[in-house]
């Protein structure tokens, strides 16, 4: 039987996975083949839940959840359900080149 963090934590996975595009990963990642919690085209996103104000993060996550993405030519996200708000945590980089593939987008509508 699953717990209650168990099921809210699945709950959130297959919400952001519907809101990314993506699918939610069998056995969370389990698999040697198939990392993360939720694959998109371009991300592997590993989620982490609680009900609670904070929560313990330990470099060993982000390592993780880096270097499976790298592996799968995805970018890595950590997604965050904390205390009823959800949150995504992307390296600096990552989010330098999204802010620069935004503006070039938006110059390219403007001429």
């Amino acid at each position: 039987m699953r717990s209650e963090g168990q099921k809210q934590s699945r709950k959130h996975e297959d919400r952001l996975a519907k809101k990314l595009g993506g699918k939610r990963t069998a056995g969370s990642g389990a698999f040697w083949s198939r990392k993360g919690d939720v694959r998109t085209t371009d991300w592997l996103v590993e989620h982490k839940w609680t009900g609670k104000a904070s929560f313990s993060l330990k470099a060993t996550v982000l390592e993780k959840i880096v270097n499976e993405a790298i592996l799968d030519s995805r970018m890595p996200v950590l997604g965050i359900s904390l205390n009823g708000q959800n949150y995504c945590l992307v390296l600096e980089d990552d989010l330098i080149e999204m802010r620069d593939t935004i503006k070039g987008l938006r110059s390219k509508e403007i001429l």
